[in-house]
């Protein structure tokens, strides 16, 4: 079950909200925790953690559980797959990717820890165009270039064990200004760092994949959970939502 952040909104905003959503295409991947770890292309989570459906008493029924063990440094799925095989994605393509998620854990002693990575595989001039981090109770959209430097280009406050909406769009180029990224955080059309709501810049590699869970190199004496709910994948906004 999904959280529906826009019955909180006034109705003259929310109705602004669906007007604004472009209409459904479709739904390219549906990655409900029901339908067990085949909806993923592979599990990087070594033991004694693990990536398992687990029941919920708070309305979201069964939901992911990615757990980071004390010792390891990550757990997390990478890629998906749709009717058995595994997704290609593609370059001068648009993605809507969206999920919940509740973190038993948002601030660490020291560093951040990473619970969603637009990953390039293999490692070419671009390892991660974008990252999802957090720290100091806040979670943050991180944009990394070519030049593998870091930069935040949005954030906002979250707690421990609080439910999150996330739907990002990602459109694919190798090109420095044919890339762009948009983000919906709990209903809301973000606005980034360079004042806009869509950020240009260089999102495709040698080729992509998603990665949800938690990778953290720095902290491997903290167990980290993710709980994630309602994955999706689609080619508009209102596919995901």
């Amino acid at each position: 079950m999904r959280k529906r952040f826009l019955a909180v909104l006034p109705a003259v905003a929310a109705w602004t909200l669906l007007a604004a959503s472009p209409a459904s295409a479709s739904v390219t991947w549906d990655g409900e925790a029901s339908q067990g770890t085949g909806v993923f292309g592979s599990i990087e989570c070594p033991a004694p953690g693990g990536v398992v459906g687990a029941a919920q008493t708070d309305g979201h029924g069964t939901v992911w559980r990615y757990t980071k063990a004390v010792g390891l440094d990550r757990c997390e799925s990478r890629g998906i797959r749709v009717g058995g095989a595994k997704y290609v994605f593609q370059n001068n393509s648009t993605y809507y990717l969206g999920w919940e998620s509740k973190l038993s854990a948002t601030s660490l002693p020291t560093g951040d820890f990473v619970v969603f990575q637009w990953k390039s595989y293999p490692n070419a001039t671009q390892n991660y165009p974008l990252l999802m981090t957090v720290n100091n109770d806040r979670v943050n959209l991180v944009y990394v270039g070519t030049d593998a430097a870091w930069h935040t280009i949005w954030s906002a406050p979250v707690a421990a064990w609080d439910w999150h909406r996330f739907v990002l769009a990602i459109h694919t180029s190798d090109s420095a200004t044919g890339g762009w990224t948009e983000l919906w955080f709990d209903g809301v059309k973000q606005t980034f760092t360079n004042g806009a709501t869509r950020y240009t810049g260089r999102t495709w590699d040698s080729a992509n994949e998603p990665k949800w869970g938690v990778y953290d190199r720095d902290h491997p004496d903290s167990e980290v959970v993710n709980r994630i709910d309602s994955l999706r994948l689609g080619t508009a906004y209102a596919d995901v939502d």
